[in-house]
Parts: structure tokens; sequence; C-alpha cells
């Protein structure tokens, strides 16, 4: 389950650690001051776009976003699988064995 709490949290770190307003981050965004705050709050559920354009205007990885974990090289999908539920990382394979399945991912699973 996608956790619009921390995300916001997450989106609000940045923002401010950028020094900038949530009027400013609006404005670079294109995303209304009201949508950022309710984001922010963790009272907003966001699509996938507007997520990417929210952290493209922030400069900060999407997935970072999301989970909370940086990409570290080898480490990645580990510390992933390793912090969350069973559920998730049942959807991740189902999603990898998808991938395989139309062609889009060459990888053994």
């Amino acid at each position: 389950m996608i956790d619009y709490k921390y995300i916001g949290q997450r989106i609000k770190e940045k923002r401010k650690s950028l020094n900038l307003t949530q009027h400013q981050l609006s404005q670079i965004s294109q995303i209304s001051a009201a949508y950022i705050s309710r984001i922010e709050a963790g009272l907003q559920n966001m699509t996938l776009d507007t997520l990417e354009k929210v952290a493209r205007s922030i400069d900060e990885d999407a997935i970072y976003l999301i989970t909370g974990v940086r990409y570290e090289e080898d480490n990645c999908i580990k510390h992933i699988c390793n912090n969350t539920s069973t559920e998730f990382v049942y959807l991740l394979e189902q999603a990898l064995l998808e991938l395989k399945r139309q062609g889009i991912l060459n990888i053994q699973l």
C-alpha cells in the first residue's frame, strides 16, 4: 500500500532543503499551491505523472519519494525487499514475470 503521508513528508523535506516555498514549488511544477499543500500533508493521492512532475521540480528520484530508499547499486532491491511486506515482494515478482513474458525484460527469474 502506498503511504501518501510519507511521500508528502519526503517532498516537504526536500522542498525545504532547497529553501523553496510551496508557492515557488507550485510555480516550478505547474501544480497549484493548494494541491502541493495537500500532497505534503498526506491528504492527497496523486497520479504517477504528478509525482514525476514534483520529483523533477525538486530534483529528486520518484522511487525515493515513494519508498524512502535511495538507489544504491547492488543493495537497492535487497533493501526494498527486506523492508517490505511479503505482498509487495509477491507483486514485484509478478510484475517482473509479466515484463519478461512481454519480452520487455530479459532476465533469469
